[in-house]
């Protein structure tokens, strides 16, 4: 039995390296705090494993505070309606398609402009579009991609900002450069991560390739950002703001991670 066992405070945000992928399990027990890219990333998982009919059970956390989090924000099945948490501006959604995020912005725009601070809202959404953009062009797979997003103040010992989080199962920002002749040829994973940020660097012969670059101006946009894509076999870990370039490290991943994931924190 193989079993995902992740613990303490944004446990996929911290890098974990899981032996495989492909678990039976998901154990949360441990777990004493969630993030957008967590949520996010675990219903990701659960749902392409349950597309090739291997659904993992999830162990819930054992924390009283996170658990409730988990249910009201849709990742864990609980019994009633739960309050929102304080802080959450988007609950996990899963959007079969990138259409599907157009077809719910005039119910979802108003509360989640309305209900950020002014210096978040149309900036978040403008990014969050985007990065469901990007999924559809490189993520599409049965499992659709997943979203959620959550504002802090900086109390709970987090940085303040607003946190987003998008994933997908599908083919990877990597493996969607190499579908152009041009990078296709490019072995390493993280090296086709730090190209993707270039204006024109696509999978495909149309001008396309400004995804990214309008991610990364947006998480600019504040006093300073930070931006985390998981994508196959690469990483790259940004520190971004107003003025100069980002900070950047790029590294390799093992297991492949199926699809990508991204982490952006919009500062204030």
């Amino acid at each position: 039995m193989a079993v995902l066992k992740l613990s303490g405070p944004a446990p996929l945000l911290r890098g974990i390296r899981p032996i495989s992928w492909a678990p039976t399990s998901i154990d949360l027990i441990e777990v004493s705090w969630l993030t957008p890219f967590d949520v996010v990333g675990i219903a990701s998982l659960r749902a392409r494993l349950a597309a090739e009919g291997q659904p993992p059970t999830l162990v819930p956390p054992q924390t009283p505070a996170v658990r409730e989090y988990a249910t009201a924000v849709g990742l864990i099945e609980g019994a009633g309606d739960r309050p929102a948490p304080r802080g959450l501006a988007l609950e996990l959604l899963q959007l079969p398609t990138a259409d599907a995020w157009d077809d719910l912005l005039g119910e979802i725009v108003p509360d989640f402009v309305s209900g950020l601070p002014d210096r978040f809202g149309t900036r978040g959404l403008d990014v969050l579009s985007e990065l469901i953009d990007n999924a559809g062009t490189h993520g599409s797979s049965p499992a659709g991609t997943f979203v959620c997003a959550q504002c802090y103040d900086g109390g709970c010992g987090l940085p303040a900002g607003l946190w987003l989080g998008v994933a997908d199962a599908g083919l990877g920002i990597p493996g969607h450069l190499r579908l152009n002749p041009r990078y296709a040829e490019i072995d390493r994973d993280e090296e086709l991560i730090r190209l993707a940020r270039r204006p024109w660097v696509t999978g495909t012969r149309d001008r396309r390739g400004w995804g990214l670059v309008a991610v990364f101006e947006g998480a600019a946009g504040g006093t300073d950002g930070d931006i985390l894509i998981h994508s196959g076999g690469g990483e790259g870990v940004f520190r971004v703001r107003p003025e100069g370039r980002p900070y950047a490290r790029y590294s390799a991943r093992t297991p492949r991670l199926p699809g990508t994931w991204v982490h952006v924190r919009l500062g204030a």
